[in-house]
């Protein structure tokens, strides 16, 4: 259940992301997808985000794997990637995550949305959102 009483908005699992996403951009139809560890199945993950060039990695600290999301692969080596730490606790680094497609008429992703949830306090975020501008689509949404 979301908690918006506070200035943060709070979710008390990964699931409360949904509802936090589709009210933060107002489209309640969008497509979300959880972000999981392929390796282990965790779903508390490590972040590293570059905010200027939109590119992602999470890392899951159980296991260690590593996944570079979505179309992020192709600027990778040009981003200045850093490790997400909670904004609000500033001690979890810790995440649940989830991504969100607003779509275009043909089903591809016009939108990718990065929502996630401190496991630390719960503090739900949108640090990253990017515009799609080729298609198809299909390859890149597969990748998370």
């Amino acid at each position: 259940m979301v908690d918006k009483s506070r200035k943060y908005w709070y979710g008390d699992c990964a699931d409360d992301i949904d509802e936090f996403l589709k009210e933060y951009i107002e489209i309640p139809d969008i497509d979300i997808k959880s972000v999981i560890c392929r390796s282990c199945g965790s779903e508390a993950l490590l972040l590293r985000i570059d905010s200027n060039e939109g590119a992602i990695q999470v890392k899951c600290p159980k296991c260690g794997e590593k996944k570079i999301l979505l179309d992020c692969e192709e600027i990778w080596e040009d981003a200045n990637p850093r490790l997400r730490k909670c904004a609000v606790c500033k001690m979890s680094k810790e995440h649940n995550v989830k991504v969100g497609f607003i779509r275009r008429e043909n089903g591809d992703a016009k939108w990718v949305y990065i929502g996630s949830r401190c496991t630390g306090c719960g503090v739900l975020a949108s640090y990253l959102d990017w515009r799609i501008d080729y298609g198809p689509t299909d390859e890149m949404e597969k990748n998370i």
